[in-house]
């Protein structure tokens, strides 16, 4: 059963890199300041630089996305059911990625905990901590964007003026 809880964390993060991985670096290539090839190359070292600071924070991520207090500490620490989860996610966002739609895999992983959780738990399951635990944060991050950048944007605006950076002014990669 560990295996299968390893190939499903395995497919995750294949569907996830192979949807995620060239986004970060696609105005390089459609810029034509790098080839597709570098640019790729790019986003692969990138990726994985990121993955390797992602490991150090695997353990409170793995809590997060676990199911713990949402469904029953049996049913969360069930690899039947973390490969469910994992598996489920992984199909959802390997899809969207094959038909080119957006997707997010942070979405995908709610929506494969809850599907699971209430196939395997049933009325067990708690909405409010659900709620509490990854809705919320999921509807409060934009807005806290939104607000964080009404307040920061005059700030960086008065500091460029301050400093004699024109809207004209760039930093130029090349001969040109």
């Amino acid at each position: 059963m560990t295996i299968l809880v390893l190939l499903a964390a395995l497919a995750l993060a294949l569907t996830n890199g192979a949807n995620d991985n060239f986004k970060g670096v696609a105005t390089l290539f459609g810029s034509k300041a790098a080839s597709y090839r570098t640019a790729l190359t790019w986003a692969t070292c990138t990726t994985f630089a990121g993955s390797v600071v992602a490991a150090i924070f695997a353990t409170s991520l793995a809590k997060a996305f676990s199911g713990g207090g949402i469904v029953p500490a049996a049913t969360s620490a069930s690899p039947a059911f973390l490969s469910a989860v994992a598996f489920a996610a992984a199909a959802t966002v390997l899809l969207a990625t094959r038909l080119g739609m957006p997707v997010s895999t942070t979405h995908a992983l709610l929506g494969a905990l809850v599907g699971a959780g209430l196939l395997a738990a049933g009325s067990e399951i708690h909405l409010g901590v659900l709620g509490t635990k990854l809705v919320l944060p999921l509807l409060l991050s934009p807005v806290l964007s939104l607000v964080l950048t009404r307040v920061l944007y005059p700030i960086a605006h008065a500091a460029r003026s301050s400093l004699g950076i024109a809207r004209t002014s760039c930093v130029c990669v090349g001969e040109t």
